[in-house]
């Protein structure tokens, strides 16, 4: 057991502004999902195939965001103006939705609100990387990773309990628009780029000679081979929607399904430090393997389930594996990628998993035309391909990086060398 001091007080200062803002930012996005479904169909009278089909798209948006704007803090070498510019974008979608009087107004708020989610991750994982080291970095994202999930969680219960004083959607959503500005306010003043070593005032002309798409090709083959690991293993994980509905296909009542988002969330917040920490002491690669079999076991919950038991079992095993995959993904991309194009690698591996992502709700869904349980089936076989694929990643491809450093281009194997 680590004490209080070594869990807590070792970490670096600058990471309590983002994770704070982070967490006000999840606690405005989630008020505004909880509302959503309701306001468009409710208030606004759009139908459900309208609605289904912006989020397909927007959240396509949100996945090519991320690439670019990792592409544009590496240009400038600066994380702060593009995290600040992510969070403004968040705020500006509010008044776009709160005042909509059709499709069009709520598609662009949609398309501003998914668009500033890509904009923010991959800068602040780029930021949170360069002012972490190794051995402190499972710990950091996993401090970051944990305010996000309890501002998840918060927003849900904070918009029930407003509602016991009104049910307008509209004064909702205008209070949702408060820790967003909070947010803003917060990483203006309190995040520090200075520390993070890569704030360096070169001419711009040197900056660009130092930025190339070549780069990309010589990514270490641990990057890659961890990219084709973790795209099967997103392959496998669905939509959480699915997760409700399979509990209530199980007897479920009807209070229960709707908090099984914040039931897995919770127990996501549980694992998101203490997996970030004990990958600094082991190998994150092998702790990838908690993910992995997680997974599997959560679809196998739901396959076998007879019971309601059974199925929250599934959940709490699905929420673990969320909680630990994320963090152990980025972490292993920061070690991996060289500072110069660390926020291009992040956004592109942002951009290959959300696509799986995309692809697994497709195919989840037209098994679910068919009966709930195959989607699981299709969950269970992927994630088994998955454990494989990682097995045969960290025995032929994972090549331990020296703790004390970080990889620059040239270093160790690489794409470009094998493509030679």
């Amino acid at each position: 057991m680590f004490s209080l001091k070594e869990r807590i007080g070792w970490l670096p200062a600058e990471i309590w502004p983002v994770t704070i803002a982070n967490m006000l930012v999840a606690i405005s996005t989630t008020m505004a999902f909880s509302i959503s479904p309701f306001y468009i169909t409710a208030v606004l009278g759009i139908s459900m195939f309208s609605m289904g089909a912006m989020e397909g798209f927007t959240e396509g948006l949100s996945q090519i965001s991320k690439l670019f704007s990792g592409i544009s803090s590496d240009y400038s070498r600066k994380k702060k103006p593009t995290l600040i510019f992510g969070v403004l974008m968040t705020a500006l979608s509010k008044p776009f939705f709160i005042l909509a009087a059709g499709v069009g107004g709520v598609m662009t708020s949609k398309i501003l609100e998914r668009m500033s989610n890509g904009v923010i991750a991959t800068p602040r994982d780029a930021y949170v990387a360069d002012i972490s080291t190794r051995d402190t970095r499972g710990a950091c994202y996993g401090i970051m990773m944990t305010g996000k999930t309890v501002g998840c969680i918060i927003g849900p219960f904070l918009v029930s309990f407003l509602t016991l004083f009104t049910e307008n959607y509209r004064v909702l959503l205008w209070i949702g628009l408060i820790p967003c500005l909070v947010a803003v306010i917060l990483l203006w003043k309190g995040m520090n780029e200075e520390v993070s070593g890569t704030q360096i005032n070169l001419p711009l002309k040197t900056q660009e000679s130092r930025l190339s798409l070549k780069d990309i090709a010589k990514l270490p083959l641990n990057y890659w081979s961890l990219l084709i690991t973790s795209s099967l293993f997103m392959f496998a994980r669905f939509s959480d929607g699915f997760l409700a509905l399979r509990l209530k296909e199980l007897g479920a009542p009807t209070w229960l399904c709707m908090a099984t988002i914040g039931i897995f969330n919770a127990i996501s917040a549980l694992c998101c430090y203490p997996i970030g920490r004990l990958s600094d002491k082991i190998d994150r690669s092998k702790l990838l393997y908690f993910s992995y079999i997680t997974l599997l076991l959560s679809n196998v919950c739901f396959i076998f389930a007879t019971d309601l038991w059974l199925g929250l079992v599934g959940v709490l095993l699905w929420g673990a594996q969320r909680g630990s995959s994320q963090i152990l993904f980025t972490a292993i991309v920061a070690d991996e990628s060289p500072k110069r194009i660390l926020g291009t690698a992040i956004g592109l591996f942002y951009i290959v998993i959300g696509v799986m992502s995309l692809l697994a709700g497709a195919v989840c869904g037209w098994f679910a035309d068919g009966a709930l349980a195959w989607s699981f089936v299709f969950g269970a076989s992927v994630s088994t391909l998955a454990t494989i694929s990682l097995a045969l990643r960290n025995r032929f491809f994972n090549r331990p990086t020296p703790v004390s450093e970080t990889p620059v281009v040239g270093q160790g194997e690489t794409l470009e060398k094998m493509i030679a």
